[in-house]
């Protein structure tokens, strides 16, 4: 029998057309998978942020509880700058499991005085929003500020008609029963954007310098109005003072742009957020518009004083927005 030698079948590797099919099949499939794991993980941190919100609902409560009344939106320090004291968040920090830091705060000196300064500069995580940049400084930075209600008259109430009317006025404490509108109809916080503490560029962070546009009822500017001031702000010069980038950079500043914010304008209102009056520092303690903005899609996460958490569209109705951050304007709020 004789033996024939096998047949070796040569081997075969792939072709260059082969291998670009390949490459293009792979890159396709990348495309389509980047962004649905870049909205799984914003999906996350939007999550995490809500239950950031949950958290200030319940320290809300909490601090209610224990005081029968809510913290002042300045806390002033008899004898200080006008412009000092401190913010919401300070009283707040035994009810967000910072105990042993509120322990050590002295009520007596203002927020940037003393030991309170270096206090100061603690991160508190339940006040950072994973979805924002972290704030470009050496402060610890906040990316949830309280209601101060829809008055562009949030720093100096005595001036053209009167305290603000929030759930978080300057220099005053109100009760849950100063909530006539009901727990579930008012805003007790929303969301800011840090700032990028540069003066290199424009952010969407900025706030500006501006002469006050005028208003008819500085309670409830209308649709018209805030129009112009969207114009009016977004022609000012926002490089002219390097502090304008800095806002959310200080947890326990009681300053709009810091701790607090109004409804005046939409959330992520297409204008930037301005300070009426001369120039100023970090405070920003000036009447104005400071609207709730968010690195969300389409709109910013508020709890709302009865300690739920609700999405709003950054097209609700203007005075729908107004009415949520006014605590007894009386008017039927329906769905938002």
């Amino acid at each position: 029998m004789m033996n024939f030698p096998r047949r070796v079948r040569a081997q075969r590797g792939f072709t260059l057309i082969e291998l670009l099919v390949v490459i293009a099949i792979i890159a396709v499939l990348v495309a389509l998978l980047l962004p649905a794991v870049q909205q799984a993980r914003e999906a996350a941190r939007r999550s995490s942020c809500k239950n950031n919100l949950k958290q200030l609902g319940l320290a809300l409560h909490n601090y209610h509880d224990t005081f029968t009344k809510f913290p002042q939106g300045q806390s002033w320090i008899v004898g200080a700058n006008s412009w000092h004291g401190h913010g919401i968040f300070v009283d707040f920090l035994p009810y967000m499991d910072q105990a042993p830091l509120y322990g050590q705060w002295n009520m007596n000196q203002t927020y940037n005085s003393g030991n309170n300064n270096t206090l100061s500069r603690n991160k508190i995580p339940v006040l950072k929003c994973p979805s924002d940049r972290d704030y470009q400084g050496a402060e610890p930075g906040v990316n949830y500020a309280g209601c101060a209600g829809s008055s562009v008259n949030l720093w100096f109430p005595q001036s053209g008609g009167g305290q603000s009317n929030g759930i978080f006025p300057q220099r005053q404490s109100l009760s849950m029963g100063a909530l006539l509108d009901g727990t579930s109809n008012v805003i007790a916080f929303s969301e800011q954007l840090v700032g990028d503490n540069s003066q290199s560029g424009v952010s969407d962070s900025d706030i500006v310098v501006t002469s006050n546009p005028g208003f008819a009822d500085q309670h409830f500017p209308t649709q018209a109005e805030i129009n112009n001031a969207e114009t009016v702000c977004n022609a000012a010069d926002p490089t002219s003072i390097p502090s304008l980038s800095r806002t959310g950079r200080n947890w326990s500043a009681p300053y709009p742009s810091q701790s607090r914010f109004n409804t005046a304008a939409p959330p992520n209102w297409k204008g930037r957020s301005c300070a009426m009056g001369g120039n100023f520092g970090l405070a920003a303690d000036r009447n104005g518009i400071f609207a709730a903005r968010s690195r969300h899609t389409g709109g910013v996460q508020v709890c709302l004083a009865d300690g739920s958490v609700r999405f709003i569209s950054e097209n609700i109705n203007l005075q729908t927005w107004q009415w949520l951050g006014a605590r007894e304007d009386g008017n039927p709020i329906g769905e938002f």
